[in-house]
């Protein structure tokens, strides 16, 4: 008999495909932290150039709005403003009385000096316009316009106007004694100084 052939080999098991390896989850990404420069509530201002029929619809309804006339009325400054500078008509003498005038007159006649040459003229009178800051202390002085053109004429005038603006001007006496409802703001102030 003749030899049996030989057994086949033994077929090879078929490697078995791995597993799909399930995906990982994807990441949601965190809530976005509010902006601190970006409104939290919708504009009810749309795009100005927006074409959206809801956008024209607003822009009629101002437009519509507009066509009434205003119905508030203008609210005045308030506190010293426009005056808070002093009075714009340029004088504050009106407000004092006639004692807080007399009592400046003396404060300040406390520095005037006198010529001992010009004692035998007749008195004189200059008239004044100063100038105080917000604390009450005379910063400019100037003379009124006929007072100026009599001190271009007279020399002795010009000497009494000098004396008494100096006197005006002299930190001994030139924080007036003003009320104190006159401090905190530029006061302009016009005397007739005559010592």
């Amino acid at each position: 008999m003749p030899p049996a052939p030989p057994a086949p080999p033994p077929p090879k098991p078929t490697p078995t495909p791995p597993q799909a390896l399930p995906l990982p989850p994807v990441p949601t990404p965190p809530p976005p932290l509010p902006s601190a420069t970006s409104q939290p509530n919708p504009t009810t201002n749309p795009a100005p150039n927006s074409r959206a029929l809801l956008n024209t619809l607003q822009k009629l309804r101002t437009l519509e709005q507009q066509k009434l006339p205003p119905t508030a009325r203008y609210n005045p400054a308030q506190g010293g403003a426009p005056q808070g500078g002093g009075n714009p008509q340029g004088n504050d003498t009106a407000a004092l009385t006639a004692g807080e005038r007399g009592a400046i007159g003396a404060y300040v006649r406390r520095c005037w000096t006198y010529d001992p040459g010009a004692l035998h003229k007749t008195p004189m009178q200059v008239m004044l316009t100063v100038t105080t800051d917000a604390d009450g202390v005379a910063r400019e002085v100037q003379f009124a316009p006929a007072d100026q053109a009599k001190m271009a004429a007279d020399p002795v005038f010009q000497a009494f106007a000098d004396r008494a603006r100096r006197a005006v001007l002299d930190p001994t006496c030139a924080n007036l004694p003003l009320p104190k409802t006159m401090l905190g703001k530029i006061n302009v102030l016009t005397f007739r100084f005559s010592p």
